[in-house]
């Protein structure tokens, strides 16, 4: 008898926010689930709205679309984007803060109601009421480990519900080996009840040649394999400062003569660091292109010398291993998350050593973005999918369906 395939409700407000990590593992999770026929049905839950059917699968193919579009798919997808809107502006309003948390429980529990039988799963840290089983993803602990690098109500809101969601989630899903030994730690958990699934990068980013690159990054005034990059948000905890300090020694010694290009959106307490990049951009040594679409982002990955990504804290580090699949080599950081699928073309160094990033930067800068056997060699992210990871997921399903 073939083995029963569970019932999923898989909370989707991460969709409704632009350009999030969280929104594209939820959306790359949905996807593959339903691909691969891993769950006997799928409904996703946003903002207070239950989406099925033709609701779901256009959503999951336009999630990443504004949310005017995304808003022209169905009366259900609208009523997700208007309380998604309504949400973002009134989470300023201290008011408006309270009645919420009041509130959403009921309507939480009334709307999820008929899906009690179903397996619930937050992919983004918090749980609403629900008296089925429940699994949760926790991307990392960065309000825990680093609480100053975040808004003093998120931490105090965050670190509150994620305890509360860790004693009573059936299971925790994490994204790396590294982050679950850190929250069976923090929230003393079994090892069954915290598993660790790796993710995936996006089939677009790819290795390219240099005619594919060429029209945009000539747009850009670059050459391929003529530059450095970086891609992240701009906040504290991806190390930008050591970065500019590094390259920047690097060029006053003379020891590199291509630019580097930072590729991302404003973070949380990031003046420092955008006034470090602009001092680069002052010198004519970088530039700095904000958010870019996937599109773009893709042939710059494959156009760059490397990836220059000595982040000093992540729960997974997507931008490293879609550099590794662009096989462009990468500069991160050892002992982290990225150091669980670096390859032997890529450089690992103390994040908190500014000479050693310095001269991981060389090494990579010297190569000439033209190693042979770099396209040849086996790497980790050859060996990652998110149809592998929506695979992992469903046993997790299933497991806890059967306790």
């Amino acid at each position: 008898m073939p083995e029963q395939q569970p019932r999923v409700v898989l909370g989707a407000d991460p969709l409704f926010q632009p350009a999030t990590g969280i929104g594209n593992y939820t959306r790359h999770l949905a996807r593959n689930l339903l691909a691969s026929q891993l769950v006997d049905d799928l409904a996703l839950y946003a903002n207070g709205v239950v989406l099925q059917g033709d609701t779901l699968a256009s959503l999951i193919d336009t999630a990443r679309a504004s949310p005017a579009e995304q808003g022209t798919r169905g009366s259900s997808t609208h009523a997700a984007v208007f309380w998604s809107a309504a949400r973002t502006y009134l989470a300023s309003k201290g008011w408006a803060v309270s009645a919420y948390q009041t509130l959403m429980p009921w309507i939480d529990r009334a709307r999820l109601y008929p899906y009690r039988g179903a397996v619930f799963h937050s992919p983004n840290y918090l749980l609403p009421p629900f008296a089925g089983p429940t699994v949760a993803t926790f991307h990392d602990l960065s309000i825990q480990r680093y609480p100053e690098l975040h808004p003093k109500a998120r931490v105090q809101l965050l670190d509150k519900r994620m305890a509360e969601v860790a004693q009573r989630a059936s299971h925790i899903i994490t994204d790396s080996a590294l982050i679950r030994r850190e929250v069976m730690d923090y929230y003393q958990l079994a090892p069954d009840r915290v598993t660790a699934i790796p993710l995936a990068a996006d089939d677009r980013f790819r290795p390219r040649s240099s005619h594919e690159c060429t029209p945009v990054l000539a747009s850009l005034g670059l050459t391929y394999r003529g530059f450095l990059l970086f891609s992240g948000t701009i906040e504290p905890r991806k190390n930008i400062r050591r970065i500019c300090a590094a390259y920047r020694d690097l060029r006053d010694s003379r020891r590199l003569d291509v630019p580097i290009i930072f590729v991302g959106d404003k973070g949380w307490q990031s003046a420092a660091e955008h006034g470090d990049i602009q001092d680069l951009v002052a010198r004519g040594w970088a530039q700095y292109l904000g958010f870019v679409n996937e599109q773009v982002l893709a042939k710059l990955y494959s156009g760059a010398r490397a990836l220059v990504f000595p982040s000093l804290y992540e729960g997974f580090g997507l931008p490293a291993l879609e550099a590794q699949q662009s096989h462009t080599p990468v500069l991160t950081s050892e002992g982290s998350t990225m150091a669980e699928f670096a390859s032997d073309h890529d450089v690992l160094v103390d994040p908190g050593d500014t000479g050693a990033i310095r001269e991981g930067m060389a090494q990579l800068a010297s190569r000439g973005g033209n190693d042979p056997a770099l396209a040849s060699t086996p790497k980790p992210a050859d060996r990652l999918s998110w149809a592998q990871t929506a695979a992992q997921t469903a046993a997790v399903y299933r497991r806890i369906q059967l306790l």
